[in-house]
Formats: C-alpha cells, structure tokens, sequence
C-alpha cells in the first residue's frame, strides 16, 4: 500500500527534547511526543544521530515509541549510551523509519515533523 500523503494535511507530529541528566548509566533523556496527525499511531521508530560537539558523528539508535495516541502528549525517558551529555553536542531526527496507523497503513510521518529542544542540546530536523 502506498504511503499517505501527510503533506496535504493539517497537523503536526512533535518531538521536543524536554531535559537531558547525566547520570552513572550515561546520558538520560526525557523526550514529550505530541501527536496531532489524526491518527494513533501503532508503529513508530525514529532514528536518531548524535554529534559531538565539534559536529562530528558519534552513534546511531533507533527508538520505538508506539502506540502515540491521536491529540495527546506522551512522554518517555531514553538512555542514549554510556557518555555523559555534556559529549554530545546535537541530536538529528534521521528519518522516522516506520510510521503506522491503527489500520496498518503507512503514513508519511516526516511531512507532521517538528522539533524542539528545551535543553542544551539541539534537536534538529
């Protein structure tokens, strides 16, 4: 089935970096998902990129984060390895490489993206 075109839709699907906290494990994140596509969404993964601070690559992770409910926040704490967080310097959505409705359906889930960060690490798109 062919994806849906998100494009030609209102809404938006966020991911806002709230706050970052070094910890003995590593680097923990709390990121808010505020889904307002329309849709629940029963898959979806986003893969993200972490830079240094000098804006080179340092780790790739992919995060599952289904069901996202439609027209409500979800919020959710990751670990995003062992280094403290004062060793990244960015954070980049990759791609959200599965994107899923209550139906099954493949959505084209980039087109509702936003992003935002409220720490000291960027969130980026």
């Amino acid at each position: 089935m062919a994806p849906y075109a998100a494009g030609a839709q209102e809404g938006s699907l966020a991911i806002e970096l709230n706050k970052v906290e070094s910890t003995e494990e590593g680097c923990r994140t709390l990121f808010v998902f505020d889904n307002r596509t329309g849709h629940e969404l029963n898959r979806f993964r986003v893969d993200l990129i972490l830079f240094d601070a000098k804006g080179v690559y340092s780790k790739q992770l992919m995060l599952d984060m289904a069901p996202l409910y439609p027209d409500k926040k979800t919020v959710a704490s990751f670990l995003l390895g062992d280094a403290p967080c004062e060793e990244i310097g960015s954070i980049l959505v990759n791609d959200l490489p599965q994107c899923q409705n209550a139906s099954g359906s493949a959505i084209d889930c980039l087109a509702w993206l936003k992003v935002d960060s409220k720490s000291d690490i960027p969130l980026e798109k």
